[in-house]
């Protein structure tokens, strides 16, 4: 059974890595195209809707975070009625709260893009895609209970796979509506098309994987409800939190500055979000592992666990986001071309903020595993009420940069709390932790050096500044500096022969590659 369980782990973080991954690639090759066809201004249009749904999305009282976990749950014990009654009231849930953000759309129409300084010539368009996205989002949200199905019975092989497929008809439409001229509502039309071909295909698939489903809207259970709602609540706060840290700051500059400056700003942060929702899946499976050894008692090998895990993230994520940073410019350019070069300031300052907050998630799973979820809430309330009150000073002081400075500075502070909580919890001093994760750092500033001086080598001889010599520069500087860091890790004995043992058990798949480096000299 633990086998079995462990290559169902291994099997999910692999199709959703491989999943995670196509759908970031696919986004960032067709934002060029987008911007390209459509305007800096209409992509901040496309850019403020997703910000609006997501802030209608907390309205739901986090009812949709707890399908997968009571899924799981009752088809663990065979209890189809129970998974029954999950599918009836959560559709008919969110059919209900579907049409209420949808009234809500149509009354705050006018008064929300007045606020975000919409151009007058694009007001009809902003107020079709808005509208249209809002309905498209109710939908997503009532037949969600399906598609959380897979998840709940771990097929996210599933999940990927038709994440994957269903991209195709998607890139295709949008290449279709933005060549025949039909410019932002065509993309949002494209979304209503995708939205029912993928509905179909998780409602196909939630009864063959399931036979004993059987759907009833007119049996809906209010026992199930309540829990439902109990367990959503709890988790309101983190995604609150979320939200907050992820849009408010577009939000900000669409208010005080302008829609044209959002598309400068969303695509920096797109950029450092995508890098940190890889990351993220290194942790993926850390809740149920750590709360199984809390179960156990045995606390001493928890916190050995914690801060050996630790190590293991910050080794992989320190060099990843400190590239980033010295190398946003040369990205944006690969990326974008010229003429966005602006937006990789965004990159370096969220890049700064949120490495420490991507390294910590370690820490946050073992507030959940520990039962301790209050720290990551209060720290999540820390961070909603400096991003806000920050945001705009820094906006109104600096400009444009003052929102990315806004947020950085937040999340860094409550991430600094929810540590300090925890290391107090566990009795460790914070001082160690800084001491297990510093060196790290320290030889990635070392390693960063000659990427310096390539780059005033480029100035001295003026190179030309077109994607192709930059993409030649970009892959000399993954070289030099990923070399001089693995070296460095080396040469510094990071990894002792207790961490190569924890390593092997840990990472089968990777047995014969950790022998083979374990014995080098």
């Amino acid at each position: 059974m633990e086998r079995s369980i462990s290559q169902k782990i291994i099997r999910n973080t692999i199709f959703n890595a491989i999943g995670r991954f196509w759908g970031i690639l696919v986004a960032l090759g067709l934002t060029p195209y987008i911007i390209g066809h459509i305007g800096v201004e209409r992509y901040g249009i496309w850019a403020i809707v997703g910000v609006l749904t997501g802030y209608f999305g907390l309205l739901d009282f986090g009812i949709g975070t707890s399908f997968v976990k009571y899924i799981a749950e009752f088809y663990a014990k065979k209890d189809y009625e129970k998974i029954n009654q999950i599918v009836d009231t959560g559709f008919v849930f969110y059919t209900i709260f579907a049409i209420f953000i949808t009234a809500a759309g149509f009354i705050f129409i006018n008064p929300l893009l007045t606020l975000f300084n919409i151009p007058k010539e694009l007001y009809n368009e902003a107020v079709f895609v808005f509208l249209l996205g809002i309905i498209l989002f109710g939908v997503s949200n009532a037949l969600g209970p399906f598609g959380a199905l897979q998840g709940g019975l771990q097929r996210m092989d599933i999940s990927n796979k038709i994440a994957i497929v269903i991209s195709i008809p998607s890139i295709a439409g949008t290449i279709f509506f933005l060549e025949r001229g039909y410019g932002l509502p065509g993309l949002m039309v494209n979304n209503a098309i995708i939205l029912v071909i993928s509905s179909l295909l998780n409602i196909i698939i939630a009864f063959k994987i399931l036979p004993e489903l059987k759907f009833n809207p007119f049996s809906v259970s209010a026992e199930m409800f309540k829990k439902l709602f109990g367990f959503g609540y709890k988790m309101q706060i983190a995604r609150i939190s979320g939200v907050v840290s992820n849009q408010t700051d577009k939000l900000l500059i669409t208010i005080l500055l302008s829609i044209g400056a959002l598309t400068f700003y969303q695509l920096g942060s797109t950029i450092v979000y995508s890098v940190m929702s890889m990351s993220a899946l290194l942790v993926s499976a850390l809740v149920p592992a750590f709360s199984e050894i809390e179960a156990r008692g045995d606390r001493e090998t928890l916190v050995n666990g914690y801060l050996r895990i630790t190590k293991y993230m910050t080794f992989i994520c320190a060099p990843l986001f400190i590239f980033l940073i010295i190398s946003a410019y040369g990205i944006m350019i690969i990326w974008m071309g010229t003429g966005y070069e602006k937006s990789s300031l965004i990159i370096q300052i969220l890049a700064a903020g949120w490495m420490i907050n991507v390294i910590a998630q370690v820490a946050a799973s073992m507030c959940i595993a520990i039962d301790k979820p209050q720290f990551l809430a209060t720290g999540s309330i820390i961070i909603i009420i400096l991003n806000i009150f920050l945001g705009i000073f820094l906006i109104k002081k600096f400009g444009f940069s003052g929102a990315a400075w806004g947020t950085s500075l937040a999340v860094t502070i409550g991430t600094i709390y929810f540590l300090i909580m925890l290391h107090n919890t566990l009795n460790i001093s914070v001082k160690k932790l800084i001491n297990i994760t510093i060196c790290y750092f320290e030889i990635c500033i070392i390693a960063a050096l000659p990427i310096f001086a390539i780059d005033m080598i480029i100035n001295k001889f003026n190179l030309p500044i077109n994607r192709g010599m930059t993409l030649a520069v970009l892959i000399v500087r993954i070289l030099v500096f990923s070399s001089l860091y693995l070296a460095g890790v080396y040469y510094k004995k990071l990894f002792d022969e207790n961490d190569i043992s924890f390593l092997k058990q840990r990472l089968p798949l990777a047995r014969n590659l950790i022998e083979k480096l374990s014995r080098i000299k």
